[in-house]
């Protein structure tokens, strides 16, 4: 069985499934149990599982192999540390990278472990990361394999960064703890050190204040939900008083999320710029930024770290954020369920908006379990797939997990809250394919957040910072890529109906979720979120095929209903017929079969040479136009060394000016392709002339132009490429208004919290003063 795939054992099961076609989770759920092959396919499960299990066990590294690799990378890390070399700061970053590498390789609970944590802290405390430090102190220390003949050395590394945390508590209590160790006179010294230090600092507690909570409760204030029991419209949200346009209409806490395809972010608050702690449990799969938020994760990490052994979890996609949904959610009500023995009287509790559980507004699983599944929309064979899918990972929380432990206790008969659990499952798993929203970051060009062997962080790359969240002069086009990080469930924002020309703009922030104004809104009108691409960057037959098989609606807003609703996105895609006696503007005349591939042409596979070279024909005389100058270009860009390449480069863009009309999406493929030679010389300190520079710097600012009328000046894409402008204002190569300045600066309202630290450090650090002193 453990040979299986499993969308193969998925086939055989719901192939041998008879039941009728109903619309109730639940009831789908007890037909399957009732079907006279369950028992069977209870056990095809049991073993498919256990096969996952038998394997791991086998591919799993012994205990002394892992001892000698994390030793062998933390012994790298030392060289790197010891080394004499002027780059003393370089070779702590890459120090830490190997002590990070020796981290995720060591076994749990070994000494390897101990002192590859240990180390990492003594790296993070000369960086400056102080609360890392301090966190990987009490790593070491949690395995109980620390050395004690060294046990001093950890606690006063201990003792600094509270200091330098100005945590007056805890430096209290570890100097305490040294005093009760025999220590040296240079190590007394130290301590000395600290003892003053302690009467000089106050024990701040950081803590929320009430005006932070009203803030969020008035925000909240700002949009009523609005029930008009219609099939068509359904629940929707409207202002409850005029909006201004970037004004912030609500916040929402992302109740759920899972990382997408193995994205490197913190499993409990979803930060992408840590420096991780890994669960050694399950190998590493699982990262937190954070001992605090290792803690507030344990509850649900309990129940999936196994799981993540398994590798069950990278094989069910969009189930997983089910899963997620129900384990961080359900705890909040199992409570409410201990008085009831009857499924389905339970069952009638969770999902009827008139029930009493649905009154407590204040409880968040009540928001999610409302939300739209389509379940009876769905096909029946997709009822039954998705239902084995809920059932086998029912089998894996009784088998492996302590999820059903203390349901004992209640009423409900074991085999019954089996059947409940997979019911839930099922309902979460046809909520997220309606509702489950993608969170996008901007993410570093020269770090791989999904690399799965490389997990040492961003933060620790060399050459790259000044001090903790500084970037080096120069250095923020690194964040020059935007990226989705997580599938998450955000109830709220599910209740926003859907339009091509969205009236929010959204703020992923790790597990915060902001809705900020598009535009201006008035008192009474109703409020937009775009499930699709929006009508600037899609066709409307493919949003509307798209709608009508995810959401099952055909869209009436109003760029829809207009007469040529294409105009907008197809200004993008706007030729200048090549024939004399022609001259025409025209757009390719799109093939049916593929819309993409006839307008995005150049995005064709270089396998299909052919249809490559087909390139376009003008759609009024004709003619099939010359694209060799692309050709051309493109095997410029691979030897860009040269100035007289560079040069041509430069001559064929213009050539394509006469060609590409206005903000052509090729047009902005180019320019992007140049701005990113001109990083690429600047970091091989390639040296470029003043009219070379010149012409890439307007270049830069066309495709700056083009993409914030495309996606909006506050968008993830706009701020990626003004990354590079800020780097050229920072290295006095280019001076710009401090209207245009504040512009930008207003752009970083979409970004998250840790990227727009980033943005800022850098503006006060090499742009405001410069910008002042231009003024005077």
């Amino acid at each position: 069985m453990e040979k299986f795939k499993l969308s193969e054992l998925l086939e055989y099961q719901t192939a041998y499934t008879q039941i009728l076609d109903y619309e109730c989770e639940l009831e789908t759920i007890l037909a399957i149990k009732k079907d006279e092959n369950w028992p069977l396919r209870r056990q095809m499960s049991a073993a498919w599982l256990k096969g996952l299990s038998d394997e791991y066990k086998i591919n799993l590294n012994s205990k002394e192999s892992a001892t000698k690799k994390s030793n062998r990378l933390r012994e790298e890390g030392n060289v790197f540390y010891c080394s004499k070399s002027p780059s003393k700061t370089e070779n702590m970053f890459k120090a830490g990278q190997q002590y990070t590498l020796a981290i995720f390789a060591a076994a749990p609970y070994t000494e390897a472990l101990a002192l590859a944590f240990a180390n990492r802290a003594m790296v993070l405390q000369e960086l400056g990361y102080y609360r890392q430090a301090y966190d990987d102190c009490i790593c070491a220390l949690e395995t109980n394999q620390y050395p004690m003949r060294l046990i001093h050395k950890i606690k006063i590394r201990q003792a600094f960064c509270v200091y330098y945390l100005q945590d007056a508590k805890k430096l209290e209590l570890h100097l305490t703890e040294l005093e009760k160790c025999g220590l040296n006179e240079s190590y007394k010294q130290r301590v000395d050190e600290l003892q003053k230090g302690l009467s000089s600092i106050a024990n701040e507690i950081i803590k929320e204040t009430q005006d932070n909570d009203k803030e969020d409760m008035s925000l909240t204030e700002t949009t009523e939900l609005v029930d008009s029991k219609d099939a068509t419209r359904g629940r929707y949200v409207v202002a409850k008083r005029d909006i201004k346009s970037g004004e912030i209409i609500f916040h929402e806490r992302i109740s759920a999320f899972v990382p997408v395809e193995g994205t490197q972010i913190c499993q409990q608050c979803g930060s992408v710029f840590i420096i991780p702690i890994p669960c050694h449990a399950c190998n590493g799969k699982v990262i937190y930024c954070s001992l605090k938020c290792r803690e507030d994760q344990a509850k649900v990490h309990q129940n999936e770290c196994v799981g993540y052994c398994l590798g069950l979890f990278e094989q069910i996609g969009i189930s997983h954020l089910a899963l997620r949904i129900l384990l961080e959610e359900f705890p909040q009500i199992s409570p409410i369920l201990a008085h009831e023995s009857d499924i389905k009287n339970v069952w009638k509790e969770l999902t009827t908006e008139t029930s009493h559980l649905n009154t407590k507004t204040e409880v968040n699983y009540v928001k999610s379990l409302r939300l739209v599944s389509h379940f009876q929309k769905m096909s029946l064979s997709n009822k039954i797939w998705f239902a084995v899918i809920a059932d086998l990972l029912a089998v894996y929380l009784k088998e492996y997990t302590p999820f059903f432990h203390n349901t004992s206790k209640s009423k409900i008969k074991q085999s019954d809250w089996e059947s409940l659990i997979s019911a839930l499952i099922l309902r979460h798993i046809g909520q997220s394919i309606s509702n489950a929203h993608t969170c996008s970051s901007i993410a570093p060009t020269c770090y791989d957040i999904r690399s799965s062997t490389v997990k040492y962080g961003f933060l620790l790359l060399p050459n790259m910072w000044t001090k903790p969240f500084h970037l080096r002069q120069g250095m923020l086009h690194v964040l020059g890529e935007v990226g989705e990080v997580s599938a998450a469930n955000i109830p709220y924002l599910s209740m926003l109906n859907h339009a091509c020309n969205p009236t929010i703009r959204p703020r992923f922030s790790g597990r915060n979720f902001s809705a900020l104004a598009d535009r201006d809104i008035e008192e009474g009108d109703e409020i937009y979120n775009c499930y699709t691409l929006t009508y600037r960057n899609s066709m409307s037959v493919v949003r509307r095929d798209l709608l009508k098989e995810m959401y099952h609606f055909n869209c009436e807003c109003v760029h829809c209903q207009q007469s040529d609703p294409d105009a907008a996105y197809l200004e993008y895609h706007l030729y200048k017929c090549q024939n004399p006696k022609c001259g025409e503007k025209f757009v390719p005349t799109p093939d049916k079969e593929d819309l993409h591939i006839t307008l995005h042409w150049w995005n064709r596979s270089e396998d299909d040479e052919t249809g490559l070279r087909d390139g376009i024909i003008c759609s009024i005389c004709s003619t099939k136009q010359n694209i060799e100058w692309y050709f051309r270009f493109k095997s410029l860009l691979q030897h860009s060394n040269s100035k007289e390449n560079r040069l041509e480069l430069l001559k064929l863009y213009d050539k394509a000016d006469g060609i590409l009309l206005g903000f052509h999406s090729l047009k902005l493929q180019m320019a992007s392709d140049l701005v990113n030679l001109l990083i690429e010389c600047y970091k091989g300190s390639v040296e470029t002339t003043d009219l070379e520079f010149c012409r890439f710097v307007n270049i830069l600012k066309f495709a700056m132009s083009v993409t914030a009328d495309k996606w909006g000046q506050q968008s993830l894409e706009y701020v990626a490429i003004m990354s590079v402008l800020w780097d050229l204002i920072a290295m006095n190569k280019y001076q710009c208004t401090q209207l245009e300045l504040n512009d930008m600066v207003k752009a970083l309202d979409v970004v998250d919290e840790e990227c727009r630290l980033l943005f800022m450090n850098y503006y006060k650090d090499y742009i405001y003063n410069k910008q002042i002193n231009m003024e005077k």
